[in-house]
């Protein structure tokens, strides 16, 4: 009910009370408002440490649960707990889902067919940035809601390529919600526009939270759990994304990622994750197929293509091998191998034997 909420946030709101704390809370007392009221003892009785208990007597007497609901109302940001219906199903399913979520935008997000996630290195390439583009759109389009975690680099391309594509998605912070907690403090309008196109910004930290270093793992979490899978599209070799593909693997959840140039820094996480078990993925159709979505990208214009991928894609009149285009076009290796990875993906050229590759008229 609106009055016990009011008390949860505020005592959510307590540095110290974390959602270990607040589920022992509710395990003990009637309502959370038995336990706004109650002294250190009672406290102590329902199993909080020392330093939560003294948090709690500190901060208690400067809030007012009703100004800081009231906060909350006038900002548009709703608080649900895990008991809520309103929760969503996946997360509740994982270990030690987050007891309250935080959260601006509309619960419809939650209602699509397919719930995926799609994360990646802050700093990709021009490989990086076009799959993520292309394999976004196409999941989008298909009525698949993109879950992210609002970084710079894949997420924020995620994110901004599934708005522009009519998309729903959902943005998981290790911060608060409130402009400003937003981090990072650049991806505060692209925050807005996801809200504004349908879709959800959440955190299972209270508005004002700062981005803490510890908080991200935490969020990762939320990322996975709220998917069905996830797709890492470039990632090293410690990185964050990796921690999100392991807790989807304990999670249960399916894992794909986009094979890279053995060459590059940024493919070489996700190049282990495929050795290790994760899915390839070509194309956003390789995703959907999994889930017995069916959907074609086909409506007679190509993707449009850059100035490597027409050089390229000019001397493949004929098969050839990467040394024969690396001769023929001047460019590194590396290069070479990352635009005929955009170009398969594109419907453009194919792979054939003999390590060839040959134009698709």
């Amino acid at each position: 009910m609106q009055s016990d909420t009011k008390y949860l946030h505020a005592l959510a709101s307590i540095p110290s009370i974390t959602g270990k704390t607040l589920r022992a809370l509710a395990a003990y007392f009637p309502s959370f408002e038995d336990a706004w009221r109650a002294d250190e003892g009672m406290l102590r009785s329902a199993g909080l440490d020392e330093k939560a208990i003294t948090a709690v007597s500190w901060k208690r007497p400067s809030l007012d649960p009703d100004r800081e609901m009231e906060t909350l109302v006038r900002k548009s940001i709703w608080i649900i707990r895990e008991t809520d219906s309103d929760y969503p199903l996946l997360l509740a399913q994982i270990p030690y889902p987050p007891f309250v979520l935080y959260g601006t935008g509309r619960f419809s997000a939650l209602e699509s067919q397919l719930s995926f996630g799609v994360v990646g290195t802050r700093k990709p390439t021009s490989y990086g940035i076009q799959a993520t583009e292309l394999i976004t759109e196409t999941l989008s389009r298909a009525g698949a809601c993109v879950i992210s975690g609002l970084a710079l680099g894949i997420d924020a391309i995620a994110h901004r390529t599934t708005v522009e594509a009519g998309g729903a998605t959902i943005a998981v912070l290790g911060s608060g919600i409130d402009d400003a907690s937003i981090y990072p403090q650049s991806n505060r309008g692209l925050a807005r526009r996801i809200t504004e196109s349908g879709g959800m910004v959440i955190s299972e930290y209270p508005p004002g939270t700062p981005a803490l270093r510890e908080h991200f793992p935490a969020r990762n979490r939320i990322i996975s759990g709220m998917s069905k899978g996830i797709l890492v599209v470039e990632a090293q070799e410690k990185s964050g994304a990796l921690i999100t593909a392991r807790f989807a693997l304990e999670q249960n959840r399916d894992v794909f990622a986009v094979p890279g140039s053995i060459f590059s820094l940024s493919s070489k996480g996700t190049n282990t994750l495929i050795q290790e078990g994760a899915k390839p993925v070509s194309c956003g159709e390789d995703i959907l197929k999994e889930y017995g979505i069916e959907y074609t990208t086909n409506t007679g214009e190509s993707e449009p293509l850059d100035e490597t991928e027409e050089r390229i894609l000019d001397v493949l009149a004929e098969s050839r091998t990467v040394d024969d285009i690396k001769a023929l076009t001047g460019l590194d290796t590396s290069t070479i191998i990352a635009s005929l990875s955009l170009l398969e993906m594109k419907g453009r050229i194919r792979a054939i034997e003999g390590e060839r590759y040959e134009r698709i008229l």
